[in-house]
């Protein structure tokens, strides 16, 4: 799952039964997150939602490993953080965000493609 939020872009997977990885493209955005949860969130004492370097070779140079037990929190604080009525606006004001506006709109210009060319395939 990609996530693009006011926090940081994001791609979760689950790796085993007991973990999802929260990877990142830089560390800040998993610091800042990780940061959020512990602000809100009391978790165990065995649960450290820490940023670690990736394997080599990896496309994310950086993850939490985080306990699958501990994921609803993560989405919760996720969806605490929407604050705004539009998010290129928010991130555009955002100084730990602004400099992904261009990638977040390529983005969206390709959804918004795909959209389109999808539209006129299936009327057809």
């Amino acid at each position: 799952m990609w996530l693009c939020t006011s926090l940081g872009f994001f791609s979760i997977v689950q790796k085993d039964a007991d973990t999802h990885h929260i990877r990142a493209r830089c560390q800040a955005d998993l610091e800042a997150l990780a940061g959020r949860v512990g602000q809100v969130f009391n978790l165990p004492s065995e649960v450290h939602l820490e940023p670690v370097a990736s394997y080599p070779g990896s496309d994310y140079p950086w993850r939490i490993l985080c306990p699958s037990s501990a994921l609803p929190q993560v989405f919760r604080v996720l969806a605490e953080s929407i604050d705004y009525d539009n998010f290129k606006s928010a991130t555009a004001t955002s100084p730990s965000q602004k400099n992904k506006l261009c990638a977040y709109y390529a983005i969206h210009d390709r959804m918004l493609d795909w959209q389109e060319n999808e539209l006129c395939s299936s009327e057809t």
